[in-house]
């Protein structure tokens, strides 16, 4: 079938013999992408959405009954208390700078306990080779990390700074990013959580979820994370969504904090027609995410 075009028949039965040797993998995957295509409809249905919520809207938008749609059924899927959709949020490290911005205060100190951040997360905190004057430490917030060994968690390290105290927030970023390791696993995380919980119940977790979410059929708070951050250019849009980045969390946060974080972003409506993108983009993703 293929011979006209320059493929011969070696090479396709060796494509069907690799085919037939990760069908299981295979089965893996749509198994994931069924529990969270579900896991969606549900929040979906739960949440009354209905053809009302696609509607342009104009004005400051309090009360913007799609953009609020759109964030119930986002915390819904996320099993969160609360969420961020919004367009103004132009890029995940957009979103990271918010998220560190409203929960740390100077004086305050933040663990990295994946090694190095990617570069733009470098210049929000302070630490990349062209540091801001609106940078984390430029506020006199404190950064520390603790590297990964092998692509996995340094416990020893981690547990006894954790025990110490004098710690904020604790920084997780589960994709690669621009380095070689390895992505992080949903069990890898809730395991690093668990032992950190043990011995401090009130610093804040925060997870970078960028490229991760739905790859597995739990998502950071489901295993104890505090907020979860990502983007809908990456996964969680499918391609659809367009410039447009969201965060999780639960609340447990001061009020200064959560005001930061949500208030702010009060006034700011959904941009015309985007509406419609998310809630496609977010039917899609569950496909797309894992395959």
């Amino acid at each position: 079938m293929y011979e006209n075009m320059g493929i011969s028949k070696e090479l396709e039965n060796l494509a069907k013999k690799t085919q037939d040797e990760i069908k299981e993998q295979f089965k893996q995957i749509d198994e994931i992408c069924e529990i969270n295509s579900v896991k969606v409809l549900e929040a979906m249905q739960e949440s009354g959405l209905s053809t009302s919520h696609f509607n342009t809207s104009t004005g400051y938008g309090i009360d913007e009954p799609g953009r609020n749609k759109i964030e119930e059924i986002f915390a819904k899927v996320f099993k969160a208390e609360d969420s961020l959709v919004r367009s103004q949020i132009i890029s995940g490290s957009h979103a990271l700078a918010i998220t560190l911005g409203g929960l740390l205060r100077p004086g305050d100190t933040m663990l990295s306990i994946t090694g190095l951040p990617y570069d733009t997360l470098q210049t929000i905190i302070g630490i990349g080779k062209n540091p801001t004057k609106s940078s984390l430490k430029s506020y006199n917030i404190n950064y520390e990390q603790i590297d990964l060994i092998n692509n996995e968690f340094d416990e020893i390290k981690i547990i006894d700074r954790v025990s110490k105290g004098n710690l904020k927030l604790i920084e997780i970023q589960r994709s690669v990013g621009y380095s070689t390791r390895k992505s992080l696993s949903i069990e890898k995380v809730e395991n690093i959580v668990k032992k950190i919980r043990q011995v401090n119940k009130e610093v804040i977790i925060m997870v970078d979820n960028c490229y991760s979410e739905f790859v597995s059929t739990k998502e950071p708070i489901e295993v104890g994370a505090d907020i979860a951050v990502g983007s809908l250019i990456k996964n969680l849009g499918s391609g659809i969504a367009t410039s447009r980045s969201i965060y999780r969390w639960k609340k447990r946060f001061d009020r200064i904090s959560c005001r930061k974080i949500k208030w702010y972003w009060k006034r700011n409506r959904t941009i015309i027609r985007a509406k419609y993108k998310l809630f496609k983009g977010i039917i899609f993703c569950t496909i797309c995410s894992c395959k």
